[in-house]
């Protein structure tokens, strides 16, 4: 009994540090991101964060733009999404992801947005968590985010 009890406290220990991580990755990525836009201009930066490896991403962490229309300027992982308008793009319980990207980025010019994603291979949606930053000087939003296991 006292080795589950034992387990059980270092899984509970162990699993908020994995997400303190992923958070601290994020935020460091997309600060990065923010920084690249003021020293290599927006150009050089939406190429680096288009690629599919680079600073910008590290595993299955990347870093994506948003132009204050809602299109996509920039995404690694699906090239498809570039250039596209997400505006109305939802979750799977109906939360306009990018209007709430959008709206942060606004009022507050970052901060976190959690919403219900269908990862890559699967069929249900798991929680994620985005952290979104405004560029500033520009109409562009950069984000990053990590599943929550």
């Amino acid at each position: 009994m006292r080795k589950i009890a034992l387990i059980l406290i270092i899984m509970l220990a162990v699993c908020p540090a994995f997400a303190t991580g992923d958070s601290d990755m994020v935020v460091e990525l997309v600060n990065k991101a923010v920084d690249m836009f003021k020293t290599q201009g927006k150009d050089n930066t939406l190429k680096v964060m288009n690629a599919t490896a680079g600073p910008l991403k590290k595993g299955a962490i990347y870093v994506f733009a948003v132009d204050f229309k809602g299109r996509f300027v920039a995404h690694p992982v699906q090239e498809d999404l570039r250039g596209q308008d997400g505006w109305e793009l939802q979750d799977a319980k109906g939360k306009f992801i990018v209007q709430e990207f959008i709206k942060i980025a606004k009022e507050q010019g970052q901060g976190w947005s959690e919403y219900w994603w269908i990862r890559v291979g699967e069929t249900s949606p798991t929680l994620k968590k985005t952290y979104i930053k405004r560029v500033p000087g520009e109409d562009i939003i950069v984000g990053a985010g990590y599943y929550v296991k």
